[in-house]
């Protein structure tokens, strides 16, 4: 009878080792890292969409940057202390906003920006100004504090948004600073703003005023005139 104990009788050869045939098993292990790679690959390229960066960190290309923020002159800039609402964009990309001065007496403010936010039914979102009161103009007068709605923002299904060239108030307003806010607020009251701007004797929202307007933040960022 053969002998199939690997503890054989001296003398004897233990037996081959089972398994794959010589040559069988090195194949499989470079098909299983040449899946492992590519499994790599597609993850990579999905985390970078998810962050709007290339997959070897360059700078994104013209379809992951729909609104062609990465193109901009180099006049554009991303306004400081830019603050964002986290619960509404907890699942979704941080906001993008640029702006620009014009150098005039009374400046002219252009923002750019792209916010993926679907707007709720019924609600509307809406572009805010408030001059910064620790700022002055070239008079030497400080900003008022006060509430200004400028206009409705409707971002394209992209999340592209802008409010071109609009003046900051009065010749010689140069260097009050500007708070922008993007609030969302009813379709009654987005439709009360413009009426009572009309108004002759009206001029922006009080502190407590803004506060009795049923509000949601959005984000804000603020704009140096100086």
């Amino acid at each position: 009878m053969a002998n199939i104990n690997a503890g054989s009788a001296e003398g004897g050869s233990a037996p081959e080792p089972q398994g794959e045939p010589e040559g069988r098993g090195d194949s499989k292990t470079r098909i299983l890292i040449a899946v492992i790679g590519g499994a790599a690959i597609v993850t990579a390229a999905i985390v970078a969409a998810l962050l709007g960066r290339s997959p070897d960190g360059s700078p994104p290309s013209g379809r992951s940057d729909p609104c062609d923020l990465n193109r901009l002159g180099d006049f554009w800039n991303q306004p400081p202390s830019q603050r964002y609402n986290q619960v509404l964009f907890a699942d979704l990309l941080r906001p993008r906003v640029y702006s620009a001065v014009s150098p005039d007496s009374n400046p002219e403010v252009s923002v750019k920006g792209q916010l993926n936010l679907n707007v709720p039914a019924g609600q509307v979102l809406y572009l805010i100004r408030r001059p910064d009161p620790k700022t002055k103009d070239q008079e030497g007068n400080p900003g008022n504090n006060r509430f200004y709605p400028a206009t409705p923002v409707t971002p394209t299904s992209a999340g592209c948004g802008e409010d071109a060239n609009r003046p900051v108030g009065y010749p010689g307003v140069k260097g009050i600073g500007q708070t922008y806010m993007l609030v969302l607020v009813g379709r009654d009251q987005a439709a009360q703003f413009p009426a009572d701007r009309k108004s002759g004797t009206w001029d922006g929202y009080s502190h407590n005023q803004w506060r009795a307007i049923n509000t949601i933040d959005v984000m804000s960022f603020y704009i140096s005139t100086a």
